[in-house]
């Protein structure tokens, strides 16, 4: 039976971002044809700019750029090398935006046309809008040179469209490098390592401020040709869309399947048997879910398991553990002592 967990099979991303990582491969001196073969992408797939590919072979290309370029973080040098041009209608559509918080808000209701390989959000905290990205399967070898290259990127274009563009903060799940010199270079601000989600933030009052390439006719011509863009992609499976409203619901406790179904507009019969249609069931997801999130927090080597298995909804933590031994064959203890014996990377 598939994992459900891997939603990167289900998962889509756009033929022009592709094209873009290519074009800024290839500007670094890496071979086009060479990272096509080597991630089984063929050129036709990537003729049509509001085509689409599958994210697990964009992941592979992710993959063969950090293994190919000799640079401290692959993904800080790809991401300034990125052009915003060729990501097509979206990009475009965000620069004509008549304001950041204009631009902010069509990103986040059009950011399955760039890809589908994570969740934009925006989180206000005090004077400060933070911009998070949370992506598929955070502990992906190719998820930190994608992910960096994506903020390299979304820093360079914002830069020339506002007079004062700058960070407040930059966050990173990953540990800090030895050397954090190319992160102070590209965001510029106070930097957060170990963090929970990756983000950036700006100023809340920047968000008013006009876009120097601002083009309100234009803007509504893009807009209407993202929403048929919008319309025509497929909607996402049931079980990758039980396993977001999982994490929601495990961050407060113990899961409701009955709140979980209501929320879906299903009845708890019906959510049970589209998941068996999927290959999957509520509790495999729900097993599948809580395992990832354990593992997590056990790498990033803060909490006390027992704390833990509060967190994943579990009222005793011998529970806890018991699962997690049949998950891993290790106890929590052991699975986080060995992880920390690894280098950092």
């Amino acid at each position: 039976m598939p994992n459900p967990l891997d939603t990167t099979r289900q998962a889509s991303v756009s033929a022009s971002l592709t094209q873009a990582v290519l074009h800024a491969a290839a500007r670094l001196g890496l071979d086009r044809q060479t990272l096509l073969a080597r991630c089984a992408l063929q050129e036709q797939q990537l003729a049509d700019p509001d085509g689409r590919i599958p994210f697990s072979a964009q992941e592979r290309l992710w993959q063969e750029l950090d293994n190919s370029l000799q640079h401290p973080e692959p993904g800080l040098l790809l991401g300034r090398n990125l052009a915003p041009g060729p990501f097509s209608v979206l990009s475009y559509l965000l620069q004509c935006s008549s304001t950041l918080g204009d631009a902010l808000t069509a990103a986040l209701r059009y950011q399955r046309l760039g890809g589908e390989g994570g969740q934009l959000q925006l989180e206000e905290r005090g004077e400060s809008l933070w911009l998070l990205y949370r992506p598929l399967h955070p502990e992906h070898p190719a998820t930190r040179i994608r992910v960096l290259a994506m903020l390299a990127c979304w820093v360079q274009s914002a830069t020339p469209l506002l007079d004062d563009f700058h960070l407040l903060g930059a966050q990173f799940r990953h540990a800090e490098p030895a050397d954090p010199g190319p992160y102070q270079e590209v965001f510029d601000c106070p930097l957060q390592f170990l963090a929970n989600d990756y983000a950036i933030a700006v100023p809340r009052d920047l968000c008013r401020q006009p876009l120097m390439q601002s083009n309100p006719p234009l803007q509504q011509l893009l807009r209407a040709h993202a929403e048929a863009l919008l319309a025509r992609l497929p909607s996402a499976s049931l079980s990758a869309q039980v396993i977001g409203l999982l994490g929601e619901q495990l961050a407060h406790g113990e899961p409701d399947r009955g709140e979980l179904a209501r929320r879906l507009n299903l009845s708890e019969r019906t959510l049970q048997r589209r998941l068996a249609e999927e290959g999957c069931s509520y509790q495999q997801l729900l097993a599948d879910t809580r395992r990832q999130l354990a593992e997590q927090h056990l790498r990033e080597g803060r909490l006390p398991a027992t704390e833990i298995a509060l967190l994943l909804g579990y009222s005793e933590p011998s529970v806890f553990f018991r699962a997690f031994r049949q998950w891993t064959g290790l106890t929590p203890g052991e699975y986080r002592t060995r992880h920390c014996r690894e280098p950092a990377t």
